[in-house]
């Protein structure tokens, strides 16, 4: 190698270990991410958020809290979560080690709302040691509009970095309602792993049916009930925590118990699943607050169409397009049924579906594209 590239090397090498001893970036989530990193299966990394991206080249951990009940906690819990329907959950709680990793962080990624909440009282002292405090927000603007929420979402914003919202609507309502720190206030769309979620077909897996996956509250589960009883002849494959076999014993469906924080389910039997099905329905209840993203592009990704509801919280409208990448509609029930119908019948329509949607993923909503908008929004020395 000529002497002058190896010390351009060299050179980069050192720049490398300086930032990785500047920079210490800490995750903060729920459980279940570092079980499946444990693990070692293959799984689809969209849901750590750039975490092996930013692992890559700087010092970057990932805690997870555990749940503490404590009756102090737990009333606070239920009196501001009724007065601001923010969705605070004071029981959350880190390990001692894992607390002080957080307390010697540069920058803090908290994986949704709920979790920054759940460390209120710290937000004063990071921001005291300098501790830059990002959270990744999914239904932050969707709460009460009182004077107690007001104060709440000040204190919020005055003592953290920056909020990053993954839906557009989500982005803009919060733009409006909280101007004053528009600065601290970004959009990131989401995208999903597409070295993993690719069509995986199995030969002898009857193709001809439905699927459902989710637990969130946003959700319409009334509706997809309704929606089997009228469509008797066709099967459903719902995978959800939130039915019991009574209220689906019906000969047309098969319920599957599970989520993304348990072992139940891999991610590769669900990319099967995709794969394997005709259509995948998202029934959605109207909320600003986005729900489906993940499924929605996931099922894109494995050339699955997607039907889901037209709501206000419909997280990218300005590049997902209806009737050319995604099916929007009505939550009408006939309505429903006569699309599916339709589109069960119609593979050149399907196929047209899967493939604008699929090129549609790839050029927007890949997780590289997240990482990437996120590494240069942090903007780390």
């Amino acid at each position: 190698m000529h002497p002058l590239n190896i010390e351009k090397l060299l050179y980069l090498k050192i720049q490398i270990f300086k930032a990785m001893k500047k920079n210490k970036i800490t995750y903060i989530f729920g459980s279940g991410r570092n079980n499946k990193i444990k693990n070692n299966d293959s799984f689809a990394k969209e849901m750590f958020y750039g975490f092996f991206d930013f692992k890559k080249n700087y010092d970057t951990k990932i805690v997870e809290t555990s749940f503490k009940q404590n009756f102090i906690k737990k009333f606070l819990t239920k009196l501001i979560n009724k007065l601001t329907g923010i969705g605070i959950h004071f029981e959350n709680v880190l390990s001692s080690e894992d607390e002080q990793r957080v307390l010697t962080s540069t920058e803090l990624f908290f994986g949704n709302q709920q979790l920054l909440f759940s460390f209120l009282f710290y937000l004063p002292r990071f921001k005291k040691k300098d501790i830059k405090v990002n959270v990744f927000a999914m239904g932050m603007m969707n709460y009460k509009k009182n004077f107690i929420s007001k104060i709440l979402l000040e204190f919020i914003f005055n003592n953290i970095s920056r909020v990053i919202f993954i839906s557009e609507p989500e982005y803009d309502t919060a733009l409006k309602l909280h101007t004053k720190y528009k600065e601290k206030i970004h959009n990131i769309p989401f995208g999903v792993d597409i070295d993993f979620w690719e069509k995986k077909e199995i030969n002898n897996i009857k193709k001809n049916s439905l699927l459902f996956i989710g637990n969130d509250l946003n959700r319409d589960y009334g509706f997809l009930i309704n929606l089997v009883k009228k469509l008797p002849e066709i099967d459903f494959k719902i995978i959800s925590k939130r039915f019991t076999k009574n209220e689906l014993s019906f000969q047309n469906v098969e319920l599957i118990s599970g989520d993304w924080h348990s072992d139940k389910l891999t991610d590769q039997k669900i990319r099967e699943l995709y794969s394997n099905s005709t259509i995948t329905l998202i029934p959605l209840k109207n909320s600003i607050q986005p729900s489906g993203q993940s499924v929605c592009l996931q099922s894109m990704a494995c050339q699955t169409p997607v039907i889901m509801t037209k709501t206000i919280g419909f997280w990218n409208p300005k590049n997902l397009l209806d009737e050319l990448d995604i099916i929007l509609l009505e939550p009408n029930v006939d309505v429903w049924v006569d699309e599916i119908t339709k589109l069960m019948n119609d593979e050149k329509l399907r196929s047209k579906l899967s493939q604008n949607a699929l090129e549609k993923v790839k050029s927007k909503y890949t997780s590289k594209h997240f990482s990437k908008s996120l590494i240069d929004l942090i903007e780390l020395k």
